[in-house]
């Protein structure tokens, strides 16, 4: 909370979109999704910031302290996924990442866009992402659920979608390997 008040108060160019800690998957792990407005050069403002302020250096060291590793990425946003908006009441987030053979990331965005629309409906879709710098060929699909419950009813019904099956059918072959994590938004997440 304290970092995301500094980047605020000095006007870095970032904005958080949501800020968790990994409830199922890898333990002790934190992810934040942040958005650059302006692109590279909002991005290059952030990173001056981060890097010269000494109030953000003090507070780095702090920080780093507490650490065993951290790792960072530049995605894009697939363009047919909804702009994300806030969520009332408490949920899950379910963060999926796909690691692609390279070449197959136009494929799977066209098989997407047409699976996408059949589970709208449900509004669990929070955002897609595809990695542009660090490590390649990756896709991230956020979605949001009330709970564990809710999201084994939710990917059930979704089954019996005939688009959705299809969409999952095509892109199972372009993917090398995925993972799925369990995420619980942080009391300042902007996603709740």
């Amino acid at each position: 909370k304290r970092f995301l008040d500094l980047f605020d108060q000095k006007d870095s160019g970032a904005e958080l979109i949501g800020s968790f800690t990994c409830e199922i998957g890898a333990q002790d792990e934190a992810l934040h999704i942040w958005r650059f407005k302006g692109g590279y050069q909002a991005y290059q403002k952030h990173y001056h910031l981060y890097r010269s302020d000494p109030e953000l250096l003090s507070y780095r060291q702090k920080r780093n302290e507490m650490l065993r590793s951290r790792r960072n990425q530049i995605c894009l946003k697939f363009t047919f996924w909804p702009e994300v908006e806030p969520r009332n009441g408490e949920h899950i987030y379910e963060l999926r990442s796909y690691n692609l053979r390279p070449g197959n990331l136009l494929e799977w965005g066209n098989y997407w866009a047409h699976g996408l629309r059949c589970r709208r409906s449900d509004d669990e879709a929070v955002c897609g992402l595809f990695s542009h710098i660090g490590d390649l060929h990756q896709v991230h699909h956020l979605w949001c659920y009330k709970d564990l419950v809710h999201r084994n009813e939710v990917r059930d019904m979704a089954w019996h979608k005939p688009e959705w099956a299809e969409t999952v059918r095509k892109t199972v072959s372009l993917i090398d390997t995925m993972s799925c994590r369990v995420l619980k938004p942080t009391p300042f997440s902007p996603l709740q």
